[in-house]
């Protein structure tokens, strides 16, 4: 059985963040992501991003991370949680996208989610993965 490594991370979005530089992360991210046989889902809300990347390659996603770690559209990139499976939860995906902010996407899945993952006193390994989990199980149609 073949291992996935999961990486769950949040960082800040840059202030001066417009939605051309998100429509150029995303093409990015999914020819790179494609080519690199990287899956997840960058989530937007409240200034955040909150990402999930999935991949058989550990190092290749540990490599995207430093990438994305100085890359000045975000900051404060802090990594949640690393973990491994026997499957991915995006697979569909080279990277999906959801904007939290926008009233129709954010179910109480969304928000739970989001919300371990900003509060700094949640054992993280116990608690984000399972609501990831739970987020993919119920997650809306993503772009």
């Amino acid at each position: 059985m073949d291992s996935v490594f999961h990486l769950v991370y949040v960082s800040r979005a840059s202030d001066s963040l417009s939605y051309t530089d998100i429509r150029n992360i995303l093409n990015s991210s999914r020819r790179n992501n494609a080519r690199d046989n990287i899956s997840g889902v960058l989530i937007l809300r409240e200034g955040y991003f909150l990402q999930v990347l999935e991949g058989d390659n550990e190092q290749s996603i540990r490599n995207l991370v430093n990438v994305i770690r100085n890359d000045d559209r975000n900051k404060e990139l802090k990594v949640l949680i690393e973990t491994n499976s026997d499957r991915r939860l995006f697979g569909d995906w080279s990277m999906a996208f959801l904007d939290g902010d926008i009233e129709a996407n954010t179910t109480k899945d969304l928000l739970d989610f989001f919300e371990a993952c900003l509060d700094s006193g949640i054992n993280h390994k116990t608690l984000i993965m399972p609501l990831v989990r739970r987020f993919r199980a119920a997650a809306p149609n993503f772009q």
